[in-house]
């Protein structure tokens, strides 16, 4: 498609000088004036169609995208609820959706798998909403319980992230503050962990990815719950779909227990099984928040880190 707009628009602009030629060479008389008209349709031919491929189709193709995203959106909307595909809505919203946060307010050890382009800071944003405890307080009361836990966050620093961000309507400022917001978690949670003696069990891995995410996937146990991204469309403000069959659990589970696997060099916090002591990758904390420092200013970015 782009490739016959650049066509179109090469074809367009070839017209007005050859309309100008034909109206310069134009001579007298009834010839002279055929060529001459000729000559100057040519040049508003040229000139009206490279207008149109430059800023008319441009705007169509973009009003086309969001009502494409719109239609896909109400057609699952109106097709996953009544088919047994072992996926249902349960909320037309995903953002403040209260089933995200039941984990939350358990007293009992957990399996928790969170994925998505920047996952922490919704969750804290919702918690503080609710009058909870900061989400790094809460997590912290997780692993005492024994929990296991398992984080995933688009890298600031992949190039993806600059596209992703346009495809939700936000700018490339906008979704590396969401991150930068999930960084200092990890920062402030390492702080909490350090000289804590944790069960036996109790499992934490919080890592950055470069891949397309595709997905949110929020696991509580056996309870997963996934949110599409679409074009056009902030994720947060998409559809919420609970995954009822075991079989197609797995396969939302492993597209990021893949990316998970062949990530252990982007873990920016790890406590292990058995031995209870944080590992804080101090290397990559300190490459990402060097860039995001240049990209949002130190000020901003300090604050951000800080949970301001």
């Amino acid at each position: 498609m782009a490739r016959n707009r650049i066509l179109r628009l090469v074809f367009s602009l070839a017209l007005i000088p050859t309309g100008a030629v034909l109206v310069l060479i134009a001579g007298h008389g009834r010839a002279g004036q055929l060529v001459n008209g000729l000559g100057l349709s040519m040049m508003v031919a040229g000139i009206l169609n490279a207008f149109r491929e430059i800023a008319v189709v441009r705007l169509e193709l973009e009003d086309l995208s969001a009502e494409i995203t719109k239609q896909v959106q109400d057609g699952m909307l109106q097709i996953l609820p009544a088919a047994s595909q072992g996926i249902r809505l349960v909320s037309r919203v995903r953002r403040g959706y209260d089933e995200y946060y039941k984990w939350a307010t358990t007293t009992s050890s957990r399996e928790l798998f969170f994925a998505g382009r920047s996952v922490l800071h919704r969750i804290d944003a919702d918690f503080r909403k609710r009058g909870l405890p900061t989400l790094e307080q809460v997590l912290l009361r997780k692993l005492n319980e024994g929990s296991t836990i398992r984080i995933m966050f688009l890298d600031p620093r992949s190039d993806l992230v600059n596209r992703i961000a346009a495809e939700e309507g936000q700018t490339e400022q906008e979704m590396l503050s969401d991150i930068t917001t999930s960084l200092g978690i990890c920062q402030r949670l390492y702080h909490l962990t350090k000289g804590v003696t944790f069960p036996p069990l109790a499992q934490l891995s919080i890592r950055a990815y470069d891949a397309v995410p595709y997905f949110s996937y929020h696991r509580d146990d056996q309870d997963v719950i996934i949110g599409f991204y679409f074009a056009a469309a902030l994720g947060s403000q998409s559809a919420a779909f609970l995954v009822l069959d075991e079989e197609i659990r797995s396969f939302f589970e492993g597209h990021f227990t893949s990316i998970f696997d062949r990530s252990p060099g982007s873990a920016i916090l790890d406590i292990a099984p058995n031995r209870g002591r944080p590992n804080f990758n101090n290397r990559i904390y300190d490459e990402m928040s060097a860039m995001l420092n240049h990209k949002l200013g130190r000020e901003e970015c300090g604050k951000l880190l800080l949970g301001g």
